[in-house]
């Protein structure tokens, strides 16, 4: 029964870590999604330079 219980809390430590993991992650995609609208929004609005 000891072991039983030592592997359930193992499965639940990993499945907390990835969703951690998860959490981070979805984070910093956000992040990268803000940054490309505003790469995008300031491709359109400059002007192309006159050689």
């Amino acid at each position: 029964m000891r072991s039983f219980l030592f592997i359930l809390a193992l499965i639940l430590l990993v499945i907390w870590g990835i969703g951690i993991f998860w959490y981070a992650l979805k984070g910093l995609f956000n992040i990268l999604i803000i940054l490309a609208a505003i790469a995008f929004i300031m491709a359109i609005f400059s002007k192309p330079k006159s050689t």
